[in-house]
């Protein structure tokens, strides 16, 4: 048998036991709790006006419903998308008495995709702040701008010391291939940045086998900026007159095929020797996410990255 060509994952990322009935259901402060299962995640509050759920996952569908039951017979009467991707909210409609609440660039998206599986908001917000109190409990809806989607949302819930935001942070991985095609890299900065200006124990990102910490939010911090500095020196030292030898003058989309690769393989090795012991699968979407890199650094071109 040969071995794996791909780095061996950390102890600290690998699956966690889950019970018989196909999820694992962990505390998050008094009244919160996050569904696990495989690799998807949402999280509810139970409050005095009956549960707030963050997200449906198709994924999660019945696992949520079961595992709500277990702890509470009040039903979900808010939902709160993140964002409108379908893996994540896909099963909004298996809640039909809940209020559901988006932010406004959320809600255009809704509208465009025109899916019966995502239906439109109730509650509309809008800003970079909203706060609501529902049954007793405060709920923070923040919003840095555009990040991994347009209108891509934190929901901090201050008294569980809960934040989730979803395709932002891998708790211990790499980040998935191009920030899971982010509508805008520079915001990824930004929206770690929200999350780490809450007040949190327990961060619920959407994905990977377990919830994060504060280290673990920091430590994606910490490898995109790294990403994003080793990705600019790489730009700058890569000959694009290089990558032209050879090639047919006016093919210009393979001089840049060309470029990108040299661009990637050589931030892949070095972010690999920096990291590849530390976080997870740093050898696999690393390219893609570098490629998706030099395009925003050449085109959004954010003038004041730290």
């Amino acid at each position: 048998m040969s071995e794996s060509k791909f780095l061996p994952l950390p102890p600290s990322v690998l699956p966690l036991p889950e019970g018989p009935e196909g999820y694992r259901l962990q505390r998050a402060g008094e009244r919160g709790y996050v569904v696990i299962s495989g690799f998807t995640q949402a999280a509810f509050v139970v409050t005095g006006e009956g549960v707030v759920l963050v997200d449906a996952p198709p994924a999660l569908d019945g696992k949520i419903q079961a595992a709500i039951a277990s702890v509470t017979d009040k039903q979900v009467t808010y939902f709160i998308y993140t964002h409108s991707h379908l893996d994540h909210v896909g099963a909004v409609t298996k809640f039909p008495g809940a209020r559901r609440i988006a932010h406004e660039e959320a809600a255009r998206l809704l509208a465009n995709h025109d899916d019966p599986a995502r239906p439109l908001p109730d509650q509309v917000i809008d800003g970079p702040c909203t706060v609501l109190t529902i049954g007793g409990e405060e709920v923070q809806l923040i919003y840095p701008g555009p990040n991994h989607e347009v209108g891509n949302i934190l929901v901090h819930f201050p008294a569980q010391k809960l934040s989730v935001m979803t395709d932002v942070v891998m708790p211990g991985w790499a980040p998935y291939r191009g920030w899971g095609n982010a509508d805008y890299p520079p915001g990824m900065l930004a929206a770690h940045d929200a999350i780490l200006a809450t007040d949190f124990d327990t961060y619920v990102g959407g994905h990977v086998y377990r919830t994060g910490s504060r280290g673990d939010v920091q430590q994606s911090r910490d490898f995109l900026l790294d990403t994003i500095h080793a990705t600019q020196k790489a730009m700058g030292s890569i000959s694009y007159a290089d990558a032209a030898a050879g090639i047919e003058p006016a093919n210009a989309w393979a001089v840049v095929t060309v470029w990108f690769d040299r661009i990637a393989g050589a931030v892949t090795t070095e972010l690999t020797e920096r990291w590849g012991d530390k976080i997870a699968a740093v050898d696999t979407f690393t390219p893609a996410t570098v490629e998706a890199l030099v395009v925003s650094l050449s085109t959004d071109a954010p003038a004041h990255l730290p």
